[in-house]
């Protein structure tokens, strides 16, 4: 008779699989036994691929990236104890951004807890707030609980996606007896049940107006917002994640724009998706007249309100008319176009910068490719200097916008796709997430080109109020934090090939080289000083803030 762990582990596997879950990671661990038995008898089966990562930190973020870049539900499994905790940054990142991750958290039977058992916490609802469900589960009772575990794992698919727990109290023993080894699950696919949509609203609207879209993980809302914008005639103003760059009326630099002296009169905004990574357009939101927030059903439950500014809020994308004037949209693409001229000259240079970096990465990359690009700065790189451009795949952990577990998120991302994946990250988030490097050698290799800014510390906080001359005292310490580290070095030492490049001329030579060369390989770009880097991108704001609505 097979024992009560390995039948619930196999009930819980088999249910992943006929939801559609093709991709697992586990972190090796003993109570956890039964559970990650079972997936690699799956994998055997060729029914699954599975990902193994020695710290729980980077399995989530990598679970989290094959979730989001192949939009199925993906199971992450840990261990007992603190093993769990390590899950936290993804799961809240998996719920800000409706990411169909099941998190099976390996327990001791309930009767362990509180009596300071070895590597025993308290694990139920351990995510409280940032699961979509949670259930614990005592399988040393025999009982089947095959359909809490498949309601369960619907509860991370609809009606908005987002992360789930599950989490089992196995009791000994953990393994099969050698008599019940033999097992393959049995395949019975589910539909998930698809939420319906009402009919969208007609809005009348004024003509002087903008259509903003932020992270959408969506093709067609970012179609549909730009069908919106060209039948209101309205510009339209991208974040890289958006899937937007390449719509009809899409701008290259809009968030600069926001802030160059003499910008007209916007009267109304309709926002897609989570918006707000820049502080130009959450001042826009904040003075317009009318503002319209889009809350998609593909995104985290959160509404996408940054500034507490919408007049309302939609669950799609409207219908809208308004009177067109032909004027306005041809105002804003002739500043945007002295905007684009005055940042390719600034950026022509053979000196690397973080602008000139994202730029090459952004200009370099096939249509089909993947780029996953860091929060930070080098998103904001992108989003004020790389212009509109065909095809080409944006992903990012825009969530909450964290830096932890990019390098595994990315690696996640790049094992859905046989196409060549770029991530695009600063030396700090690099540094945060070696981890992600120290991958077995067994394990597959995705094709992924990491692309580091190395500018020897944080430079964004330069940008903000703690950069002003008045708090250089502690300054450097506490937010420059300059880590001195030969990055190019470090990533060999963990055995992944890296190239140390100092000019755009040895950067565009090292992605050339790099293009078709599968596995992973680490660009480490050596910029100029973060003071360089600050007083560069005041310069180029300053100039389009001149030149773009001179009359």
């Amino acid at each position: 008779m097979v024992n009560d762990s390995t039948l619930t582990a196999r009930t819980i596997v088999e249910e992943l699989i006929n939801s559609g879950m093709r991709h697992a990671v586990i972190a090796p661990g003993s109570r956890s036994a039964p559970v990650s038995w079972a997936l690699a008898q799956a994998e055997q089966a060729g029914l699954i691929k599975l990902h193994v990562r020695i710290d729980e930190r980077d399995a989530g973020f990598l679970a989290l990236g094959l979730a989001k870049a192949s939009k199925q539900i993906v199971a992450v499994v840990v261990t007992s104890g603190t093993a769990v905790a390590n899950l936290y940054p993804a799961v809240v990142e998996a719920h800000q951004s409706a990411i169909s991750l099941v998190v099976i958290s390996a327990d001791r039977p309930s009767d362990s807890r509180g009596t300071t058992a070895p590597q025993t916490i308290l694990q139920p609802n351990f995510f409280n707030g940032y699961v979509n469900a949670a259930i614990d589960l005592d399988c040393s009772e025999g009982i089947n609980h095959r359909g809490l575990v498949a309601d369960l794992i619907q509860q991370a698919q609809t009606p908005r996606r987002g992360p789930v727990q599950l989490n089992v109290q196995f009791s000994m023993p953990l393994m099969p007896e050698a008599e019940e080894l033999l097992w393959q699950p049995e395949v019975k696919l589910h539909q998930p049940v698809v939420p319906t949509q009402s009919d969208s609203e007609l809005l009348e609207l004024p003509s002087h107006g903008l259509v903003i879209v932020g992270d959408v993980n969506d093709e067609s809302a970012s179609l549909g917002a730009g069908k919106l914008a060209e039948e209101l005639g309205w510009p339209l103003i991208w974040e890289p994640t958006s899937g937007a760059h390449d719509c009809a009326n899409a701008l290259n630099h809009g968030v600069l724009l926001l802030n160059a002296q003499g910008v007209p009169q916007i009267d109304a905004v309709v926002t897609v998706g989570t918006v707000g990574l820049s502080r130009s357009v959450l001042k826009l939101l904040q003075t317009t007249p009318a503002h319209y927030a889009v809350h998609l059903n593909s995104a985290g439950p959160a509404i996408p309100d940054p500034a507490n500014s919408a007049t309302r809020v939609l669950s799609q994308i409207p219908t809208a008319s308004c009177t067109v004037d032909k004027t306005w949209l041809q105002s804003w693409r002739v500043a945007d176009g002295l905007a684009h001229d005055e940042i390719n000259m600034a950026l022509s240079g053979n000196t690397l910068t973080g602008p000139s970096v994202a730029k090459q990465i952004w200009d370099f990359a096939k249509e089909e490719d993947q780029l996953v690009v860091s929060a930070s700065w080098p998103v904001r790189h992108l989003e004020a200097y790389a212009g509109t451009r065909s095809g080409l795949q944006v992903l990012g952990n825009r969530g909450a916008n964290g830096i932890d577990g990019l390098i595994s998120t990315a690696w996640g991302m790049a094992n859905t796709s046989s196409q060549q994946t770029y991530l695009l990250i600063g030396d700090i988030a690099f540094l945060h997430d070696l981890g992600g490097l120290n991958v077995a050698q067994d394990e597959s290799l995705p094709n992924l080109k990491i692309v580091i800014i190395d500018n020897d510390g944080g430079g964004i906080f330069s940008q903000l109020e703690q950069g002003a001359d008045t708090y250089q005292e502690h300054y450097e310490r506490i937010f420059g934090t300059p880590h001195g580290k030969d990055l190019w070095v470090i990533a060999e030492s963990l055995g992944i090939p890296a190239t140390r490049v100092t000019t755009v001329a040895e950067l565009s030579k090292a992605l050339t080289m790099n293009e078709h060369m599968p596995g992973v390989h680490v660009i480490v770009c050596i910029t100029g000083s973060r003071v360089f880097e600050a007083q560069l991108i005041s310069d180029i704001s300053t100039s389009v803030s001149q030149l773009a609505w001179k009359k």
